[in-house]
């Protein structure tokens, strides 16, 4: 049977992208036959959805083709232990989990994202010490050092960096016990321990019975220093027994601000990794690649029209692809150039322009003070540096006249203009430790993500 089900899913392939295929197809699992029933496993309610909406009835008539006793399909939903097996209904609660497939039998595929892979990564001058050393900490060779932190603004590829870490473990050596987890559930799940008395447990997962570590945004770590204490003991236990750690996050150690020196350490002592934006040509080669993935024939106009209109971020480089693809698909019209300037234009002025408001927020966020703060008459040496940061970045990235900030602050047009010049001395001058913070906001301004 195993051998007509993959006849099955390959005769699935025509008339699915690449992406459909993987992503739906190729993680179906057949469970045999149940009567004239064909049993499939799938992820979740939402795999099952789409199998329906989608390719049910092909499904069905190749199914019968190979299997003539067979009447109908029906659908399971596999848990995280493979010997759970649920009935697939809409409405079965399946929240959000974890990746980890040490205790997952070899049949079952985790939940990597199929796309994220070493293949799939477009390597340029930007990105190839950061694709290469996770490469080596993915292999089976021994490498001199064991864990990488990656460092880049949003939509440049950290992510699928770490996923591919994960899916070339599980498709090479898929008895590693591998976890992947962002910060946020890592604090969660910590939590969570504490108050069900579980702590014990929760060590024991990431401490002991751990083999690779695939931790994301570690800034949300930022002042959360009973979770930061509890990941540094995991980080040397896992360094000490040279386990292998992959990290991510927006800026580098030294420039997230309230992380405690102990973590600070730790993390700055792996191998840092920057990834920068990718230049033209590497640019245009992520637009053509993602284009084959989906089987889609692009004028090399069309290529380079995107690649000279998105700059510094894959992710939103991507999505003007996928809105190009999809609008041709949708009213049947071939891809042109005129479409891609059509669809470019829509989509980059959605995006938000930034204000005053939008950085207070952030410089608040990032120094620990309030909006109040700022306009109120306190002097403290931290809120005064705040609130001229905060000055600065407004006449940096706004068109707003030194009056217009200055009511803003509750200040006058005198105090914001010496506030300007004060900083942009500091900038100038040898004050590193303002100009880390400085370019850690504007990298968040500059991409959108505004709140660490």
């Amino acid at each position: 049977m195993v051998q007509e089900w993959q006849q099955i899913k390959e005769e699935l392939k025509s008339g699915l992208s690449r992406g459909q295929y993987d992503l739906w197809v190729s993680t179906l699992d057949c469970l045999g036959c149940d009567d004239d029933q064909l049993v499939l496993g799938c992820k979740n309610w939402l795999h099952v959805e789409w199998v329906r909406g989608k390719i049910h009835d092909r499904l069905l008539q190749a199914a019968a083709a190979r299997f003539p006793e067979v009447r109908g399909i029906r659908y399971k939903i596999i848990a995280s232990d493979p010997l759970q097996v649920e009935e697939a209904e809409p409405e079965t609660d399946l929240g959000p989990r974890q990746i980890s497939f040490a205790d997952v039998a070899p049949e079952h595929r985790p939940l990597f994202n199929p796309r994220f892979t070493f293949d799939q990564f477009v390597v340029g001058q930007s990105n190839q010490f950061a694709y290469a050393t996770c490469r080596a900490i993915a292999g089976d060779q021994p490498f001199f050092n064991q864990s990488i932190y990656l460092v880049a603004n949003p939509g440049l590829g950290k992510s699928h960096l770490a996923h591919a870490v994960g899916n070339l473990f599980f498709s090479e050596r898929s008895g590693t016990r591998v976890h992947y987890v962002t910060s946020e559930q890592f604090a969660n799940e910590m939590i969570g321990a504490l108050k069900q008395d579980r702590i014990e447990g929760f060590k024991r997962k990431y401490r002991e019975n751990c083999d690779v570590l695939l931790l994301e945004k570690i800034e949300f770590f930022s002042g959360k220093r009973k979770i930061q204490d509890e990941l540094v003991y995991t980080l040397d236990e896992l360094l000490d027994r040279g386990k292998k750690i992959v990290c991510t996050g927006n800026a580098s150690p030294k420039d997230i601000p309230k992380l405690n020196s102990e973590l600070r350490s730790r993390l700055s002592g792996v191998l840092v990794a920057p990834i920068e934006p990718p230049d033209f040509h590497t640019r245009v080669a992520i637009v053509r690649k993602k284009a084959a993935y989906e089987n889609v024939k692009l004028p090399a106009e069309v290529a380079e029209f995107l690649a000279d209109q998105v700059t510094s971020d894959v992710r939103q480089l991507e999505s003007c692809l996928i809105g190009v693809m999809a609008k041709s698909n949708i009213l049947g019209v071939p891809i042109s150039l005129a479409l891609a300037q059509e669809v470019s234009q829509a989509l980059l002025d959605s995006l938000p322009n930034l204000g005053m408001e939008n950085i207070v927020q952030t410089v608040c966020s990032t120094f620990g003070v309030t909006p109040n703060d700022l306009r109120s008459r306190a002097r403290g040496k931290q809120l005064s540096q705040a609130r001229h940061v905060a000055m600065y970045l407004c006449r940096q990235y706004t068109s707003e006249s030194l009056a217009s900030i200055a009511r803003a602050f509750g200040r006058s047009h005198s105090t914001v203009l010496y506030a300007v010049r004060r900083m942009q001395q500091e900038l100038d001058g040898k004050n590193a430790s303002l100009k880390r913070q400085v370019d850690y906001i504007s990298r968040r301004l500059e991409t959108g993500c505004l709140f660490p």
